[in-house]
């Protein structure tokens, strides 16, 4: 009995938490952006599956990530890796960190992109050299207005390739009201997304599943790159899974992750 409670205790001790802060950048091409900085935002990831880039991803906890689910509707964990730490993905010094789980929403529906949000359970922790984490929204108070920034690996313009290395932008994110009377329709924008863009800048294809980041006072992950009409079109701003909503769905599907707290303001 002695012996099975010294080895539960080391495990413990193993899989400990420490303290750690979330939502800082370390200093510092989407459509309109300007190239990020080889790791200003730590928290980028790049999600490959067979080996090929598709789409983005956020680090929130050492061994988690939230991405779209459309990027891994249907897919097993196997065929997925993600890069962490990598800049120009064309040029990678490794094949990415294995995904051990995938936790899909269960309500996403693939026809209207509604619910598109997944969480990513890698097989081993990231090192902590690699990686500093988003933040997750305290709760889904109303965004109208705030400035944000989008970033990835996706198309620079609209029907182009994708860029080698990522890019980040400056958007603003619209009230519901305007989100839903755009140029989508009504029925398409649904209270689980939110819109965001600004003159000439917008995620585009290949950005899917990263982040919508509002900077101050900390980086906080509000939205998911979820969907849109062509890139930075007049009207047709980019939709974002709205991840204010989701949080009491997050934290179930978190359960197991090392979750880091802002840092303090004082």
């Amino acid at each position: 009995m002695f012996r099975a409670l010294c080895i539960l205790s080391i495990v413990a001790a193993v899989h400990a938490c420490k303290p750690c802060t979330c939502g800082v950048a370390r200093s510092g091409r989407v459509v309109g952006g300007m190239a990020l900085s080889p790791g200003e935002f730590p928290w980028l990831a790049a999600l490959k599956r067979d080996g090929k880039v598709i789409c983005g991803a956020t680090v929130v906890a050492r061994d988690h990530l939230i991405t779209a689910t459309h990027c891994i509707h249907g897919v097993e964990a196997a065929r997925l890796t993600v890069l962490v730490g990598e800049y120009d993905v064309n040029h990678t010094r490794t094949d990415g960190f294995e995904v051990s789980h995938v936790t899909q929403h269960p309500d996403f529906n693939r026809y209207t992109y509604d619910n598109d949000i997944a969480v990513l359970r890698l097989a081993e922790p990231l090192p902590e050299h690699l990686y500093r984490p988003a933040c997750l929204p305290d709760d889904d108070n109303s965004l109208e207005g705030e400035d944000a920034v989008v970033s990835g690996w996706g198309s620079t313009i609209e029907k182009g390739p994708a860029s080698s290395i990522p890019n980040k932008a400056k958007v603003q994110i619209w009230t519901q009201d305007d989100c839903s009377g755009a140029g989508y329709g009504r029925r398409k924008v649904t209270p689980r997304m939110l819109c965001a863009n600004a003159p000439e800048r917008d995620a585009c294809t290949g950005d899917s599943g990263g982040p919508l980041l509002v900077p101050q006072p900390y980086y906080t992950i509000v939205g998911v790159v979820s969907w849109g009409r062509g890139c930075a079109r007049q009207g047709y701003p980019g939709v974002y899974a709205r991840v204010g909503h989701f949080l009491p769905w997050l934290r179930g599907a978190l359960r197991h992750a090392c979750m880091c707290t802002p840092p303090s303001l004082s």
